[in-house]
């Protein structure tokens, strides 16, 4: 992917080596600064809980023949590629946690508030919006996404997909409520409530509805279940799947 990125025509051709050489160059040749890769967990085997150790020194090495900064972002898992690998652990400051804002914690409240304002200043220049920072509409907000702002930026983007796609320019309590079903995806809804933008929704931040919302993004109790050989080959990243996996 990275070969990908930097339009090599050759992305898919050679050897290891002679895509880690021309990756180089096209890194110098661009005047790269900085890598930065999401989703690091999947450097990590969750399934054999194994680390691909050899796709982490390859990383390492690349970084310092390169002198480019390394930024990774990723589920806690991928802490595990990094805390078993001393020398690359050691090219790291310390980690940035985002955990879900907590309704009840008067500054996170504030803050995830604050995150809405952004949104709707941003999302305004184009769509008229409900007041996303009003007490009930920001609760409202809240319970749909469990403070988790993945799942708000997820949910946001999809209503202006929705909107584009319908050549409006107005995003209402309905429309949140299309693109919330759409963009975040519950077998069953984890609250057990309605949406929290259907009008039917209580917006009382009762104790027993607060711990419900707390289950959001949390998944349900994995069944482990035997894996093809195949599965188990690919259940991580390789060297050749960083450099040019689509």
């Amino acid at each position: 992917m990275m070969l990908r990125a930097l339009a090599d025509p050759r992305a898919y051709s050679g050897t290891e080596n002679a895509k880690t050489s021309r990756l180089l160059k096209l890194m110098n040749e661009s005047g790269v600064k900085m890598v930065m890769i999401d989703e690091f967990q999947h450097f990590y085997d969750k399934g054999s809980h194994k680390v691909m150790h050899h796709v982490a020194d390859w990383l390492k090495v690349l970084v310092d023949d390169a002198r480019v900064a390394l930024v990774v972002a990723g589920l806690p898992t991928c802490r595990a590629v990094i805390d078993q690998n001393e020398q690359l652990a050691g090219r790291f400051l310390s980690p940035v946690f985002m955990p879900r804002f907590d309704w009840q914690d008067t500054d996170q409240r504030e803050e995830f508030i604050a995150i809405l304002g952004a949104f709707q200043e941003s999302m305004g220049e184009a769509f008229d919006l409900p007041a996303f920072t009003g007490d009930e509409m920001a609760f409202r907000f809240y319970c749909a996404t469990g403070g988790l702002i993945g799942y708000l930026t997820k949910f946001l983007r999809q209503a202006v997909w929705n909107a584009i796609d319908a050549k409006t320019t107005t995003i209402d309590l309905a429309n949140l409520l299309r693109a919330h079903s759409e963009a975040i995806w519950a077998k069953d809804g984890p609250t057990g409530l309605p949406s929290p933008f259907d009008r039917r929704f209580s917006t009382a931040a009762t104790d027993d509805l607060l711990a419900r919302i707390k289950r959001i993004g949390i998944p349900a109790e994995e069944i482990r279940l035997p894996r093809s050989k195949a599965a188990r080959q690919t259940g991580a990243l390789g060297v050749q799947a960083v450099l040019t996996a689509r």
